[in-house]
């Protein structure tokens, strides 16, 4: 079961809870580096802060996969449900902050390459078939 950004719900664990940032992250890297994401990223974090604070890294982001390892890490030490709420509202700030950069249509554009990406990954038939009814 998924909540309203795509992510597993508390009991799937902290781990799920990073597959849309590394589909996201697939999409973005090519068009802003690894150091724009982590800035992008960093930004996020520091906006919602105040609500989750435990989130702030301990060390400086140099690479995404550093990135997700620490978040993963720190988002284990949670509960399921706080953990699922700071996702949804990273997920929600880091898609704000990215439309303010580039535009919203192609902040939607990259998102849902990143989305159909994950549908393909788990329904390739289906993916396939939703395009061809196009």
């Amino acid at each position: 079961m998924t909540n309203t950004t795509g992510a597993p719900e508390p009991t799937a664990g902290s781990g799920e809870l990073l597959h849309p940032w590394r589909r996201i992250a697939t999409q973005l890297c090519p068009l802003i580096g690894e150091s724009g994401f982590c800035a992008l990223f960093g930004r996020a974090v520091h906006v919602i802060g105040p609500d989750h604070a435990w989130l702030a890294p301990q060390h400086p982001c140099r690479s995404p996969d550093q990135l997700f390892n620490s978040l993963e890490e720190r988002m284990a030490l949670v509960d399921g449900e706080r953990a699922v709420a700071a996702s949804d509202a990273l997920l929600r700030t880091f898609t704000q902050l990215l439309a303010a950069l580039i535009g919203e249509r192609l902040t939607q554009q990259l998102l849902a390459t990143a989305t159909a990406t994950a549908t393909a990954d788990t329904a390739p038939g289906q993916q396939k078939n939703a395009q061809e009814q196009k």
